[in-house]
């Protein structure tokens, strides 16, 4: 006896925009390209992230019993891909690779600051915590009559 495959067919995604992109890009449906005013005629193809969601749905059988059913369905957010190398205001994505081939994420061209990223937020609220220590730490010496040696 034969062994049945589970056939996989081909699932149509539902493409979206990213809302992290500038908001000047636009996107052309017909060509399945991206253009912006700042870089005129010039066409950029999408990079998509792919986004598997799934949902529960309720259906009947043929007896009126109710069951519930899990449906998966595949969201694309595209971003414009330009190679920083041809992207001199950057605005555009490119694609990062982690250890393994396989995976990748999608990356914007511009640097990122340190300021935004968690060590630096982390680092942030530090200093914050330093300044008003150092503030009442004077204000304690003044009130016990210590003499402070930085002034």
């Amino acid at each position: 006896m034969t062994r049945k495959h589970r056939v996989i067919k081909h699932k149509e995604s539902i493409k979206v925009v990213s809302e992290n992109i500038d908001k000047n890009w636009k996107y052309d449906e017909d060509m399945k390209k991206f253009y912006h005013p700042i870089y005129p005629n010039k066409y950029f193809d999408p990079i998509c992230s792919n986004n598997n969601v799934g949902y529960k749905v309720k259906k009947k059988n043929r007896f009126g019993k109710e069951y519930t059913e899990k449906k998966n369905t595949v969201f694309s957010t595209l971003y414009p891909y330009i190679s920083p190398e041809d992207d001199p205001r950057n605005l555009g994505f490119t694609l990062s690779a982690n250890n393994s081939a396989l995976f990748f994420t999608v990356v914007p061209n511009k640097m990122q600051s340190f300021w935004d990223t968690r060590r630096g937020k982390r680092f942030i609220s530090y200093i914050a915590y330093r300044k008003r220590r150092d503030a009442n730490r004077k204000t304690w010496m003044k009130e016990n009559g210590i003499k402070i040696n930085n002034e």
